[in-house]
């Protein structure tokens, strides 16, 4: 079952003059496949040629996205743009970070109390209290060298924000993030990387339970769908917002392409190896997270 909301984000281009072109809004205007497969597609979902395409249809899907998994697991945290180290299976990762932040020059404030102290009258005891001044002094100054010089040598390790949230509320604790989804509307090599590096760095960063990681695309090219779907550990599906749809816009196509049409054997080994997957079995997995209150720790 497709996303109820696919059709309203899909539409064609208009140009600087306010007509409508034939590149859809999935497109990459520079790549004829791309066209090609997107006006298909758009054919399998009933998108009028002359329909303007919305602006910004990547938020928006994300929007739509939240707003329809609230409606069906209220009782679940489903935000958008949330750091990962706001759950609690990466908060170590701010655990240096503030730190850091707050480990303050200590240098004015024992200045400020050796004027302070050497001012009084301390007879015998002067000559030791100053020399303890100083060894105070100096240990801060050596320890504050310690901490800038680990803060340029530590890795710097950064986690994009997480597009969609789907997250386990406990009480009194940090959340448990279930799922994360990285939403694109459409892939570019560039954008699929940054999938792949995401879903990597969930892993290998993570103490505790890995959260289920998945990208949802309208993206009809199947050379693209291949970078995050053909053998990438780091991402577990790609899910599509109509993948019955593009299933029978290929299908089309390649009837008039030869018979061994590598867009075509390409989405067919896909297929095969299960990787893809439509919207609803994205539905499915937010419906299997467990309730808060199943959970235990």
């Amino acid at each position: 079952m497709p996303a109820p909301f696919t059709t309203d984000l899909c539409g064609y281009r208009v140009d600087q003059e306010g007509n409508v072109t034939a590149n859809p809004n999935t497109s990459d205007a520079g790549d004829a496949l791309s066209i090609e497969l997107g006006g298909a597609l758009f054919e399998q979902l009933g998108i009028a040629p002359d329909k303007p395409a919305p602006l910004g249809p990547g938020p928006d899907m994300e929007v739509q996205l939240v707003n329809h998994l609230r409606n069906l697991r209220p009782d679940l945290n489903i935000e958008r743009s949330r750091a990962a180290r706001e759950f609690s299976q990466y908060a170590h990762l701010d655990v240096f970070r503030n730190f850091r932040r707050n480990f303050g020059d200590l240098g004015p404030a024992l200045d400020d109390l050796r004027s302070r102290v050497l001012a009084l009258d301390l007879g015998v005891y002067r000559d030791r209290i100053e020399g303890d001044l100083r060894n105070l002094y100096n240990s801060t100054e050596a320890q504050a060298a310690l901490v800038d010089d680990l803060a340029e040598q530590m890795p710097e390790e950064s986690l994009l924000k997480i597009d969609i949230s789907i997250a386990i509320p406990h009480q009194d604790e940090l959340d448990e993030l279930a799922i994360a989804i990285s939403s694109k509307w459409s892939l570019r090599t560039d954008r699929a990387q940054d999938c792949v590096s995401q879903g990597n760095k969930l892993v290998s960063q993570r103490r505790g339970m890995m959260p289920h990681f998945g990208v949802l695309t309208i993206e009809p090219r199947p050379s693209m769908l291949k970078i995050l779907a053909d053998g990438s550990g780091a991402v577990d599906y790609v899910y599509h917002l109509d993948l019955p749809a593009l299933e029978a816009a290929i299908e089309a196509v390649a009837r008039d392409k030869p018979r061994r049409w590598s867009p075509h054997q390409t989405f067919r080994r896909l297929m095969k190896q299960r990787r893809l997957r439509d919207f609803d079995q994205l539905v499915c997995e937010v419906m299997r997270v467990p309730p808060p209150s199943k959970v235990f720790s």
